[in-house]
């Protein structure tokens, strides 16, 4: 195996998480259901595949997520109210994550690829974290998505132009938090595995640095 030169991450579940259970109480209150819910409706196909591959923008989603959820809800305008304070939730941070990354970004290029939406961008800066990438792959931008299959040679070409060298495909470890990407990754030639929990990551890492 080769060692890895390059190190890729994706964001959402590895870099940072989200607590739906913050929503709990007003969708039990107000609308009698359950935690999961929007999200179930959010990200339902062709829905939740329309914003990630920028044939939507993040505000278009939410305005019609809006919309079909009160729809779907005994109380319309609750419904809306919810969607709207579930929207500005952008995470917290995986402090064991970034501090792997930070210890990677002093040898190696480090990038993120991303399903994400034209806010994404905006959002890791609001974390405080957009430097530590040499750049940020987002389908929203490629226009299409993980775990398609031609979303990784795209993604590989970006990689190549910013380190504007050849790089090949078994020297890229890539670190994703869902099965399905990481299939579609190690198909493609990079060394992917699915991230769990910070000590199997830093594991995964040491073996890639030495091989």
């Amino acid at each position: 195996m080769t060692a890895s030169q390059v190190f890729v991450f994706d964001i959402d579940g590895v870099i940072r998480s989200f607590q739906p259970e913050r929503m709990a109480a007003r969708l039990d209150a107000e609308l009698g259901l359950t935690v999961g819910t929007i999200e179930e409706q959010a990200f339902a196909e062709p829905f939740g595949r329309d914003v990630v591959e920028g044939r939507m923008t993040r505000a278009e989603w939410v305005g019609e997520l809006s919309e079909r959820f009160a729809a779907r809800s005994r109380d319309a305008n609750a419904a809306r109210s919810i969607v709207a304070e579930w929207s500005t939730d952008i995470g917290q941070l995986i402090p064991e994550t970034m501090e792997l990354i930070d210890e990677l970004a002093r040898e190696h290029p480090v990038f993120a690829f991303t399903n994400g939406t034209d806010c994404t961008l905006n959002e890791l800066t609001t974390h405080g974290i957009i430097d530590r990438f040499r750049h940020v792959i987002n389908s929203y931008e490629l226009g299409i998505s993980k775990p398609e299959p031609g979303s990784y040679p795209l993604a590989h070409a970006q990689i190549e132009r910013t380190l504007g060298q050849t790089v090949s495909a078994e020297s890229v470890h890539f670190t994703d938090d869902r099965a399905d990407n990481i299939e579609a990754a190690s198909t493609f030639g990079w060394w992917a595995r699915q991230f769990t929990d910070a000590a199997a990551l830093r594991a995964s890492l040491a073996s890639a640095v030495t091989s």
